[in-house]
């Protein structure tokens, strides 16, 4: 391993997956599909953190999406949050 992969290696941290749920659990906790949770990462309306192919997704983050589409129907158009 040369210098400047070695230097790569270590400023890149795994987080602690404990805080972070993938997009099937997600999908779940949301009661949505797995594909309309990543249309929401896409569309920025549900932060996420990318590792490679993996999209993980901040248990903090569903809970924030919950609190504020609280009461609404899966399909209600006010769900579709602002940026």
């Amino acid at each position: 391993m040369d210098v400047a992969t070695q230097g790569l290696k270590a400023n890149i941290a795994m987080p602690d997956l404990n805080e972070f749920m993938t997009t099937d659990q997600a999908a779940k906790a949301l009661d949505f599909t797995v594909e309309s949770v990543r249309q929401l990462v896409y569309k920025k309306k549900l932060v996420s953190q990318r590792f490679g192919r993996s999209i993980l997704i901040p248990r903090k983050a569903v809970k924030e999406y919950l609190e504020k589409t609280k009461g609404m129907n899966k399909k209600d158009p006010r769900r579709r949050l602002k940026k």
